[in-house]
């Protein structure tokens, strides 16, 4: 008998994105991994690129806790969206079908809403596996302007997917509706819907999602730091380059700001992007993982400027596992975060100036915050959200 084959049921972990490229659910993918792992769970993950697994743990940590990785065939990406292109779900689920019978996995947990999760939640319904799917993105948002590509975007996830029924998004216009019916076809057909923020939770059992659970992704390990004492207030943004995200925001504030008090009593730092001249402000290009927690860590609370887009965004849980507050400008994160955020009076650079100025004349509106931060990751350390995923698990099989 094979040594796996006497252990406990392992937890394939499935995601249509390339590991290579570390956004928020590729990010919270591989820390929920890692959890797992940690926790003495067998991990095995279905993904492209999955090898960045194998080389990005140290010898020490593969030996203890070892994920075994399964990357399937590219043939090519799909453009505009960057996505791998790994051909049609019915094509793929013999891969799975041989990966669930090879590990004997009892748990499918998949983070995207593609070819890949397609197979792998059709095949776990048929050799009925427990199935759960993790939206990172129910929001999308398109531009107005692309409304007619709507229809391409539909009949593209079709082919990939196979899916052809289920229930449709009705509450935008046709391209955002489209993209939303996408993620919500998929999440039909999941034992359990999971959600890392109560607010998607809403809206997706608003949508006729199924069964939804609020469940948050895993924070770091806690690594709080004393923030710095005196000297400029230092703040921190750090996204992905995209419209929703709202750079220009808090670079217009930065501006509304040193034209109130000079450019040396508050001080922002972006990760990424190319250098651009506005006064306090510090573009550092691409950056790694290590260097924006060197960043966060001297910084005195991070900025996440989206309205209306973002579910849970893992630069948050990173601020608050460093013991930083989030400074927000989308009310409803605000209120998602509860005493680890501030939020803006308006969610314009004039109300994220106008935060930025009274924080600067009194550095003490940080101190219940910076708390509430260390608290909000202290719940949601590895140890806390695997016993959470495997309860969840428990009640599907």
């Amino acid at each position: 008998m094979r040594e796996e084959d006497a252990a406990a049921p392992a937890v394939l972990l499935v995601c249509d994105y390339s590991l290579r490229y570390l956004g928020g659910a590729q990010t919270a993918f591989l820390r929920q991994a890692e959890a797992l792992a940690g926790e003495g769970v067998r991990v095995v993950v279905l993904a492209p690129d999955a090898d960045v697994l194998a080389t990005s743990a140290t010898d020490a940590d593969a030996e203890r806790h070892p994920i075994v990785t399964v990357a399937p065939p590219r043939r090519g990406t799909i453009p505009v969206l960057d996505l791998p292109l790994l051909g049609r779900a019915h094509d793929l689920e013999p891969l799975v079908a041989a990966t669930i019978r090879r590990h004997r996995v009892g748990a499918i947990i998949v983070h995207s809403e593609f070819a890949l999760a397609a197979a792998a939640l059709e095949v776990g319904r048929r050799l009925n596996v427990p199935t759960l799917h993790t939206v990172h993105t129910f929001f999308w948002r398109a531009p107005l302007a692309l409304a007619a590509f709507a229809p391409v975007v539909t009949g593209v996830h079709r082919s990939l997917t196979g899916i052809r029924e289920g229930d449709r998004f009705t509450g935008s216009h046709p391209l955002n509706n489209a993209l939303r019916t996408m993620t919500l076809r998929v999440a039909q057909r999941s034992g359990i819907v999971l959600s890392p923020s109560r607010h998607q939770a809403e809206a997706l059992r608003a949508a006729g999602a199924g069964r939804v659970e609020a469940f948050s992704n895993v924070a770091q390990p806690l690594r709080a730091t004393d923030p710095s004492v005196g000297g400029a207030v230092q703040l921190l943004w750090v996204a992905r380059f995209a419209p929703e995200k709202r750079l220009e925001v808090a670079l217009d504030a930065m501006r509304i700001v040193v034209d109130r008090i000079g450019p040396d009593r508050v001080h922002l730092d972006v990760a990424g992007g190319a250098h651009r001249p506005v006064p306090g402000v510090t573009f550092h290009g691409a950056v790694a993982g290590e260097r924006v927690g060197e960043l966060m860590d001297a910084a005195d609370a991070a900025l996440i400027t989206s309205l209306g887009f973002d579910n849970q965004p893992m630069v948050a849980l990173e601020a608050f596992a460093h013991g930083r507050p989030v400074i927000v400008s989308d009310p409803v994160l605000a209120t998602e975060f509860g005493d680890a955020a501030i939020g803006t009076p308006t969610p314009d650079a004039a109300g994220l100036a106008e935060l930025i100025l009274r924080v600067e004349a009194d550095r003490s509106l940080l101190d219940a915050p910076r708390a509430g931060a260390l608290a909000y990751a202290r719940d949601r350390q590895p140890a806390a959200h695997v016993a959470g995923l495997q309860a969840l698990i428990d009640s599907v099989r």
